[in-house]
């Protein structure tokens, strides 16, 4: 029997933290849709019941946990944010504002629109470099 390679985890690109970032409303909402919730006890009833070491329940709590975590340093890393950058944040993944509309709503030029949201991105990537690497690869593989 070959013992399975874990699959490396995927890198946090800028990108990557901008799909997160334009997304996050939709990605709770399809955390929230997995079905069952189950509890703990009712993965560890599963487990010793089934040959499978991974059972169906409990595949669908690991699937919620990675998804959470994920989302969970994304809000944290929001929270994280200066004040201004944080305007800039609401504007662009909240409202869906273009930079030019956020330029004129702030007084400031769509050069530093694009300097903030840069910001945005890397604080937030930081947080995201904080979930374990299992996590990401179930995240990424949620979306295969």
């Amino acid at each position: 029997m070959r013992a399975q390679q874990a699959e490396p985890a995927p890198n946090i690109t800028p990108k990557m933290v901008d799909w997160i970032l334009y997304n996050m409303p939709v990605l709770r909402d399809q955390i929230e849709a997995i079905e069952p919730r189950t509890s703990t006890s009712v993965v560890v009833l599963s487990r010793q019941n089934t040959r499978d070491p991974v059972s169906g329940v409990e595949k669908v709590a690991i699937k919620r946990a990675a998804l959470s975590s994920v989302l969970d340093a994304a809000t944290r890393g929001i929270k994280a944010l200066h004040p201004e950058q944080r305007k800039v944040y609401r504007m662009r993944y909240r409202a869906h504002m273009t930079y030019k509309q956020i330029s004129h709503r702030l007084y400031i030029s769509e050069e530093t629109v694009g300097r903030r949201l840069a910001e945005v991105r890397a604080v937030v990537g930081q947080y995201l470099q904080q979930v374990s690497p299992s996590d990401l690869v179930e995240f990424a593989r949620f979306f295969e």
